[in-house]
């Protein structure tokens, strides 16, 4: 059965992946019906889940799928394709109108993906399902990726403390939800911490890069700094024809690029020191 090839968005958290879903939605790319607050595909996001569970990752953990023999990974593909195939299950992608639309993977043939840092991981079973998927990778600096990713840890704590007090959540450790009702990463303590993981993207991203696919590299400081342009690079990386340059400018936050510059920050500079990153 042929497939209509996806454009997947991959980086690391805090990185922009966001912001690219957002300028390229309104530029006539689908990315779902369904998709939570950070605008994933709740569809791939649980097929995502479901596939690094078996290598035992997460996104705050993530691995490769390297260690997998060749048996287990088709095994993988196999059960993807089923579900991406599923009448019923894609409708958290393709959204309940679809009953009506009948759209399928093998017959969209709109613009289409989806986003989740995860797929920076995830690339090496989709890009099997997929053989002609595109993908923009987007970078950002270090510092101000881990600065955003504990601001955001410290909210979802307090997020997970006033979920102690509902009745649902003390039902979710019994049921089969992988870290369910539990917002905040274990692992993500610190700027070190997240030094770390930034490492392990950028690692597979590299890797990535040398694979015989269509990709972009794209840094967060160009796109504010040099607006114009890279959304000129975006567009015709993705064959988007029609857009109004001004009008997508104003999506894009001037000032947040230079947020974290003045705040006194403690990490280990050998950590920083492995990571190659120009701004």
């Amino acid at each position: 059965m042929k497939l209509i090839s996806p454009l997947l968005i991959t980086g690391m958290h805090r990185s922009g992946t966001t912001l690219l879903v957002k300028i390229l939605e309104k530029n006539g790319i689908f990315f779902g019906a369904y998709q939570d607050h950070n605008q994933e595909s709740i569809f791939f996001q649980r097929l995502n889940r479901w596939l690094v569970s078996f290598n035992n990752s997460y996104w705050d953990n993530p691995k490769s799928f390297d260690t997998l023999d060749n048996k287990n990974l088709d095994f993988l593909i196999s059960k993807c394709n089923k579900s991406i195939q599923n009448k019923i299950l894609i409708l958290y992608y393709f959204g309940f109108k679809n009953i009506f639309l009948n759209n399928s993977f093998s017959s969209y043939d709109l613009p289409w993906g989806w986003k989740d840092p995860l797929n920076t991981f995830t690339l090496d079973i989709w890009s099997k399902i997929f053989p002609s998927i595109s993908v923009i990778n987007i970078v950002r600096n270090p510092i101000d990726v881990s600065c955003s990713l504990i601001n955001r840890q410290s909210k979802m704590k307090s997020h997970d403390l006033k979920n102690l007090k509902k009745y649902f959540n003390s039902l979710i450790p019994i049921l089969s939800i992988n870290k369910g009702a539990v917002f905040r990463s274990f692992e993500i303590n610190t700027i070190d911490d997240c030094l770390i993981l930034y490492k392990k993207y950028q690692d597979k991203i590299k890797l990535n890069n040398l694979k015989n696919i269509k990709q972009i590299n794209i840094k967060y400081e160009d796109l504010v700094n040099n607006t114009e342009d890279e959304l000129i690079k975006i567009y015709s990386f993705c064959g988007i024809d029609n857009f109004n340059l001004k009008q997508d400018s104003k999506l894009i936050d001037k000032n947040i690029v230079n947020k974290y510059n003045n705040l006194d920050i403690s990490f280990d500079s050998k950590l920083l020191d492995l990571i190659s990153y120009d701004k």
